[in-house]
């Protein structure tokens, strides 16, 4: 049996720091019939203040916003307090599990990754808007955590001074050990929290200072 589709009218809200991704997904989705454009926005504010003017069906945004902008995860939850009807699509180049699992934590109904066709944001709209979820096909199926490989101590040590703002050198001297060391320390807590970047370790601060509190 094929999944049912929306067929009614939705409003749609973007948010995204990106001029050239805003302006894409605008063009793109002005393509589809059903879906009307009733604002996009580069950052939190202005786009929190036009949801509440008017009615939105579905807002799409990118969680990973500008340096002096709320953070994605707390912006997602704000959302989902205010708006409880409102569908939450979020467009994003951070497509890690861990990440999207956050997201979906958070109150997100679906996740597009940027490295995906035009098109699934269109689906994914349809499949949010007739109860269902929308994730990347290697994505998380689930509301469960993805399994991870339990950090060591001198691993959590260093992610926590990660996060505390330390680079690598700064906490090789603190801690009296090398360089060298910090850093595959680093590697390796990345590598089993599936993450890539410092920005990412960022934007999960509270996702996995939490994790660190239920490995103790």
């Amino acid at each position: 049996m094929s999944a049912r589709s929306y067929l009614g009218s939705v409003r749609v809200a973007l948010l995204d720091d990106h001029a050239l991704v805003l302006k894409g997904l605008v063009a793109h989705l002005e393509k589809a019939p059903s879906i009307t454009i009733v604002g996009s926005h580069s950052s939190s504010r202005p786009f929190r203040a036009m949801l509440a003017t008017m009615p939105v069906d579905v807002a799409i945004i990118d969680y990973s916003l500008a340096l002096d902008d709320i953070d994605g995860i707390a912006l997602i939850k704000q959302l989902r307090a205010a708006y409880p009807r409102m569908k939450i699509l979020v467009v994003s180049a951070h497509d890690q599990g861990l990440v999207i699992h956050s997201l979906r934590q958070a109150g997100a109904d679906g996740f597009v990754a940027k490295s995906q066709e035009p098109d699934d944001v269109i689906r994914a709209i349809d499949a949010i808007m007739t109860g269902r979820g929308f994730l990347p096909q290697r994505g998380v199926e689930s509301d469960d955590p993805p399994a991870l490989v339990p950090l060591s101590p001198r691993e959590w040590e260093v992610i926590r001074q990660l996060l505390e703002g330390l680079t690598v050198g700064q906490i090789a001297t603190r801690s009296g050990r090398s360089l060298k060391t910090i850093s595959t320390q680093k590697s390796a807590a990345f590598r089993k929290l599936r993450i890539s970047s410092d920005n990412e370790l960022y934007l999960l601060r509270d996702y996995i200072l939490a994790l660190d509190g239920g490995s103790a």
